[in-house]
């Protein structure tokens, strides 16, 4: 080892070990918020599906297509939005 290049590999080290633990923490938030997206995702089903929210079915089938920016997403939920388009209209 040199006498110039001791500390510098320890510092290196505590770089990496600090870059583990923030990828760490971030990837823990990261799952935090992907389960809050999926419980609200759930509520709003549920709220549609018992209908217990006055012209929520009528919001949803009006505005989800044009939220939605990928075409395959689009795709994926236009049987959603017709169904609920037939819903809301026989309200």
């Amino acid at each position: 080892m040199s006498l110039l290049g001791g500390n510098d590999l320890r510092e290196q080290q505590k770089i990496n070990e600090l870059e583990l633990k923030i990828n760490r923490e971030k990837q823990k938030l990261n799952k935090k918020l992907t389960r809050q997206k999926i419980l609200l995702g759930a509520f709003l089903v549920d709220a549609l599906e018992k209908d217990s929210v006055d012209g929520l079915k009528k919001y949803t089938a009006d505005n989800l297509s044009s939220f939605l920016t990928r075409q395959t997403d689009k795709e994926l939920m236009v049987d959603l939005v017709k169904e609920l388009r037939s819903k809301a209209s026989a309200i």
